[in-house]
Order: C-alpha cells, then structure tokens, then sequence
C-alpha cells in the first residue's frame, strides 16, 4: 500500500470512528414520547370536502405508506378497517380522559384524542385488551388489529408483510428526532408540529448510560434552564447555547491550560529544535541518529517542563465533552423549539442549507454555515501564523527529513480535523453550529492570550 493510499485509509477511518462514537449517546425519547410522535405522523383518516360531501380519506403520511406498500406488491388493508381502528382509538381516548370542563361532542372528541390519541401505538406487554398505562410499543394497535379482523375478515386488516412495513415507514418518519431532554412536561418542537415531551431525570439520565447521566444530561439540563429563563423564542436558544459554550469551554480551558501552555513553549522552542535535527540529518533512515535525536528532544521538553503527549491529553478530554455536548444539543426539547431568523436549531444544517432554496432560515443556515467556517479555519491557522517569525528561522537551518516528515504530518491532523469539522457540521444540528462558531472565537482568544503572555515571559 503506498503512502497516498495509506493516509486515505487513515482518514477514511478515523471520520467513520468519529461517527460511530458519536452516536453512542443513547436516545431519551420514552415510549411514550414515541407514541405522541408516531400518533403525530398518523392521527387516522382526514375528512375532506368533495362537491359539498364530507368523505374519509387516508392523511397524507399514510397514503404514501399505503402506495408504496402496493407498488412493491403488499396487500393493504381496506378503508372500513381504518373507519373502525380510528372509532376504536376515539372510544379509548374518550374512556380515559378526565372531562374536567364538561366538554360534549366534537370539542370532547378533539381534547380526548388530543391528550390520549398516542395510546393507539401504546399498550402493556403482554396485554390482551387495550391499556391506558403500559410504556411498550404497538401493543394496542396490535389488540386492536385483532378484534377488528374478527369484526370483518382479517383478509381486510394488516397482514404482517404490511404490519412491518409500516412500522418501518413510519419510524423513519421520527428517527431523526432525538429531542426529548426536558426537564418540564410540555409540547416542543417547531411550530405547527409541536409534540408533548414528558420530563426526564437525571437518574433516568443515568440508567441509559454513565456518559449520558455525567455529561449528557447536565448540559442538556443547562440548555433547558436558559432557554427558560431567557423565554425562548429562537433567541432564547442563542443565548443558552452562548452562555453553555462559555460554560462548557471555560471549564475544558481550566482542564487543558498546562497542555496548551505547553504547545504555545513547543512553538517557542522550534528553533532549538531544528538545532538539534540539524545535528542528526540522517534520524529518517538511521536507526542510532533516530534514537539520539529522540533523547536530545526530550531533554529540551525535560528542562522546560513541556509534556510532548499534551495534546494527546487535550484530545483524550475534549472528545467526550465534545460528544456529549453533540448529544445534549440533539436532544434537547427546547432547541427544537422555536427558530432563529427561520432556522430551527434542532434541525440538520445541511438539509437547512438545500431546502427551500432562497427563502426563510435557508439564508440564516448559510450565513452560519460560513462564518463558522471562517472562525474554525482562523482557529486551527492563528498559532501558526503568529509563529510565521519562528517558522523563517527554522527554515534556515539545514532540512532533516525525520523534522520535515513530522511538521508535515503535523499540518495534515491540522487540515484534517479542519476538514473533519467542516463535514460533519452538515449532518449536526444547526445549534452544532453556534456551539462550534462560539467555540472558535473563544479559541482564537485563548490562542492570542496565550502567545503574548509566553511572548512576554521569553
């Protein structure tokens, strides 16, 4: 394998290690919130007018379920059997609601699916009627399926082919949406497609998993308490990602500040060191040079007190933080609420970037897309630049390759976690974005302070 195609591989692998750590946050969406989502997409037959005549028709997600169902051949079950599932459903959400306000007729039968439809897709495992109090999913439409097919023939209700592939539908419908951190009972989500979202714990945070519980939820839990106090509305969330970014990096600032330290002394020894390269031209293919070269090194990082698997260590404690801030921003319930200039901040900024081309929040995802773009850029550059006077000296000296060959292995992490930022920011939610223009402008500073400090103290 040669060289090109080796570090091609490196990259392919460390972006899909990248991605497979990032989903191992787990989901906080309980069954519950499950169903308010599947009952959202499938609320059962519209009326729809034709000519003056009231008619049932399938809504729209489910007649696209039903159409593809039959272009790859499946049965699909007949218009009577939606007719008696949804009078099923309606007489199960009217039987456990508490008809406080005394409501009757239409206005009854809107609050009672309102607050109950979801236990269509609900039930108790194990149950052979319908449940109100369960927390395992399709368990009642399953019972329902049932009674209905000793109603009018089960060749009119779903078969299992169509069973499948229905549930499979619909979840892809809801897959993407991770928001249920809340710490209050309540609807979130965009506007016009709000859901109810119930409270989570952060001992339940700790039941799905030791990051989920330590990381996860308290910084999801900050986001929730700042977005309520600010009052949301779109610039609420701006401003609890503002504050939780200061938080969040001030903190890894404390953590990381002697490793940072010490990169900021590596750039100010850099001459020193091609002093010593210079003594050692052949270490590249001379294994005593190599060996030399390498005991010199850690004398001068010895006698400065510079740790040279610093930013190793930087890495070794950022890139969980970093990870659970992915999955605290992608579930928390109130950054899908709510927008920025048209931008809903739960949602994907690449698919922000190609939708509605020219109109609404497709403008707010560029201009953020670009700007982050241009922080992280000035960010992973700055220190070399601001080294440009030490670089010309070292260019002076006599070229060694071992020196060349780790500066430009150096330079190519530097492009590739550049890269590797740039990439990923399109399948991140747009609050990612925010998170990591924030983060950069506060790196450029800590960047600058840090240099000029050393700079003094040299």
């Amino acid at each position: 394998m040669n060289k090109k195609n080796k570090h091609i591989w490196q990259i392919g692998a460390l972006v899909a290690g990248l991605f497979v750590l990032s989903s191992c946050t787990a989901s906080f969406c309980s069954a519950k919130d499950v169903g308010y989502m599947l009952y959202a997409q499938d609320a059962g037959l519209v009326t729809k007018i034709v000519e003056g005549t009231e008619t049932k028709v399938h809504n729209p997600v489910l007649q696209k379920i039903i159409t593809d169902a039959q272009g790859q051949g499946f049965a699909t079950p007949t218009l009577e059997y939606y007719e008696k599932l949804d009078q099923k459903v309606l007489d199960f959400a009217i039987a456990n609601f508490n008809n406080t306000d005394g409501l009757v007729g239409d206005e009854l039968n809107a609050a009672a699916l309102k607050k109950n439809g979801y236990l269509k897709f609900l039930g108790t495992k194990g149950a052979t009627v319908a449940t109100a109090d369960g927390n395992e999913l399709w368990v009642n439409w399953t019972i329902w399926n049932k009674e209905i097919g000793n109603e009018i023939g089960y060749e009119n209700v779903p078969d299992r082919d169509f069973s499948n592939f229905y549930k499979t539908q619909i979840y892809n419908k809801i897959k993407a949406n991770r928001a249920c951190i809340a710490l209050y009972d309540g609807e979130y989500g965009p506007e016009g497609h709000k859901v109810p979202v119930e409270a989570k714990t952060w001992k339940g945070a700790f039941k799905k998993g030791f990051i989920e519980g330590l990381l996860v939820y308290p910084v999801a839990a900050l986001l929730e308490f700042l977005t309520k106090s600010f009052g949301a509305g779109g610039w609420g969330q701006i401003g609890a990602i503002l504050i939780t970014t200061l938080i969040v990096r001030g903190l890894l600032i404390l953590l990381t500040l002697k490793q940072t330290i010490g990169a900021q002394k590596m750039q100010t020894l850099q001459p020193e060191l091609a002093k010593i390269q210079q003594k050692y031209p052949n270490s590249d293919t001379n294994q005593y040079e190599r060996q030399a070269l390498a005991q010199a090194q850690m004398a001068l990082y010895k006698k400065h007190g510079i740790n040279p698997l610093g930013s190793l260590l930087v890495m070794f404690i950022q890139f969980p933080i970093f990870i659970a801030v992915w999955g605290a921003m992608t579930g928390s319930a109130s950054l899908a609420s709510d927008s920025v200039l048209g931008l809903n901040l739960n949602a994907q900024l690449g698919q922000s970037m190609i939708n509605n081309w020219f109109h609404g929040g497709w403008w707010t995802a560029w201009v953020l897309f670009l700007i982050m773009t241009a922080a992280q850029f000035v960010s992973t550059k700055l220190s070399t630049w601001l080294n440009k006077s030490k670089q010309k000296e070292i260019g002076k000296t006599t070229a060694n390759p071992a020196a060349d060959k780790q500066q430009r292995q150096s330079k190519m992490i530097m492009n590739i976690m550049f890269i590797m930022i740039v990439f990923m920011s399109f399948t991140l939610p747009a609050a990612m974005g925010v998170y990591w223009f924030i983060g950069a402008l506060i790196s450029i500073a800590q960047t600058v302070i840090v240099h000029y400090v050393m700079k003094g103290k040299n």
